[in-house]
């Protein structure tokens, strides 16, 4: 917990982007099937245990299209726990009861479901909690659930100001080649950027199988992965990418009403006028929204855009916070029960 040359826990590669002025962050399953230059293929997380930081960028470099990776920072389990509480902890919505214990990792979970503020302990149970399911993917859907609410309620004047008190918290339990200069100015750069430029990406792919590999892996997509490096890190690929068809995209209509027995028929009935045939129902969340967003789970925000253009209502999220098993998902809101109880007319939602 104190150390920085084991396997990494957690890999983002962040674009700072101050021309178009977004935040764009990419989550890296530490389970990632990829070569590890030297080693042979491996999980990437081994890539800092074998060649710390250099191996590393390399590795997430090969995997990305050749992406450009120009500066670092490790951190600690201890630093990111000191670095919530030097923040004033963080609100956030627990999606389930989650309990886990450890004693190799001194590992330690016991949190309960529902809104509340998480001092740097907690949140550390929050972010490190891999044992529903998901396993490393379901985590990676929190961690960005934690790092949106952290980023609404710690980026701004005040925090700016507070700053190198904070890196003095942490400087033991952060490495990087940054400067404090350096590290100042991406934190201010943070701090002036809309919260809708800011977008939270996961390395598109899926589980493998028992039957390909005795270990569990996170198995890449790569024309996925073209997709998303040409959209969100400008990288050209040697094939030109085409815009997906509506027919392809798997859409995930995710319930976040706060309320039961509620019809997408409407819904469904629309997107499939518009040519989306691949549409599903995917678990609800106990945490209700006031309005409905469209997420860009596999990073497509194009697609994103044109379904919201269907629907005609909902703000579009670059984040991997919906169905996994999807492309896009809406999560639906309580505006949908005002739209419902609108009488449905053939032109009051505009059609691709």
């Amino acid at each position: 917990v104190n150390s920085f040359d084991g396997l990494a826990d957690v890999m983002l590669l962040i674009k700072f982007d101050p021309q178009n002025k977004k935040l764009t962050m990419l989550s890296i399953p530490r389970d990632t099937r990829t070569r590890v230059e030297g080693y042979g293929v491996r999980k990437i997380n081994s890539s800092n245990v074998l060649g710390g930081p250099a191996l590393t960028a390399k590795t997430a470099s090969n995997l990305l299209k050749g992406v450009a990776i120009d500066r670092y920072v490790r951190i600690n389990v201890l630093g990111v726990g000191k670095l919530i509480d030097a923040l004033g902890g963080v609100t956030v919505n627990v999606p389930e009861d989650l309990k886990y214990q450890d004693d190799s990792q001194h590992l330690y979970i016991n949190l309960k479901a529902g809104k509340q503020h998480l001092d740097g302990d907690k949140a550390l149970q929050l972010l490190r909690f891999r044992n529903d399911g998901r396993g490393d993917i379901g985590r990676i859907q929190r961690q960005q659930l934690v790092m949106r609410a952290l980023m609404d309620q710690a980026l701004n004047p005040a925090t700016l100001a507070q700053l190198p008190k904070i890196l003095n918290v942490v400087k033991g339990h952060i490495d990087t080649n940054l400067t404090v200069e350096e590290l100042l100015a991406l934190v201010g750069f943070g701090v002036r950027t809309n919260r809708s430029n800011m977008q939270m990406l996961m390395l598109p792919g899926r589980f493998s199988t028992p039957k390909e590999y005795t270990a569990s892996y996170w198995i890449p997509s790569p024309r996925r992965i073209s997709l998303m490096m040409a959209q969100h890190f400008g990288i050209e690929t040697e094939n030109e990418l085409q815009s997906v068809k509506p027919a392809s995209l798997r859409v995930a209509i995710q319930n976040r009403t706060g309320g039961d027995n509620v019809s997408f028929r409407r819904l469904m009935r629309n997107l499939q006028k518009a040519g989306y045939g691949r549409i599903f129902v995917a678990k609800s969340w106990s945490q209700p929204l006031k309005s409905t967003r469209i997420v860009a789970q596999q990073g497509d925000e194009n697609s994103a855009e044109s379904v919201r253009s269907v629907l005609g209502f909902g703000e579009v999220r670059v984040e991997s916070t919906g169905s996994l098993n999807s492309d896009i998902t809406i999560q639906v809101g309580e505006d949908w029960l005002n739209k419902l109880s609108a009488p449905e007319s053939s032109d009051d939602i505009p059609l691709l």
